[in-house]
């Protein structure tokens, strides 16, 4: 790895303008993919700015018949949800069999489908339920989410 600035952002706010001030940071919440990617050099960011703990990110509700998990929710909290396992048990099912336990308390729903890996899960159940993917700038629908391999809107 090579030297980079990494911020601890403490809320929504603080994130998108560390984001929107420099091109080349990334976020980081898991690291699941962005560790290694760093590791071997693959991305080179300026900046990692970690959203872990940024509370508006993380969570899971059910209102008016739609499942909302925010980006920051690890593996092992869909996993165990009861809102997830009552509104959409395969989705807890499919959570509670990503990789093995060290990924699942780490990872999170946001970055695997951030990332797009077709060998991941979640970018095909988020198609499959024809489900929409909220940034802080607009809402996607999966189909124009997904772009490519490794590739997203």
């Amino acid at each position: 790895m090579y030297a980079f600035q990494y911020r601890k952002a403490a809320s929504l706010k603080e994130a998108s303008e560390l984001l929107k001030k420099d091109a080349d940071a990334k976020p980081m919440s898991g690291g699941m993919t962005l560790i290694p990617t760093l590791k071997q050099r693959l991305a080179q960011p300026t900046q990692l700015i970690d959203i872990t703990g940024i509370a508006e990110l993380s969570g899971i509700e059910s209102k008016n018949g739609v499942l909302t998990i925010g980006a920051a929710t690890r593996h092992q909290q869909v996993a165990s949800s009861k809102v997830v396992r009552d509104v959409l048990p395969a989705l807890a099912d499919l959570a509670s069999n990503i990789a093995d336990p060290q990924v699942r308390n780490r990872g999170t729903i946001g970055g695997s489908v951030a990332n797009n890996d077709p060998a991941a899960d979640y970018p095909a159940a988020v198609l499959g339920l024809d489900a929409k993917v909220i940034t802080n700038q607009r809402e996607i629908a999966a189909a124009d989410f997904f772009q490519g391999m490794f590739s997203t809107a």
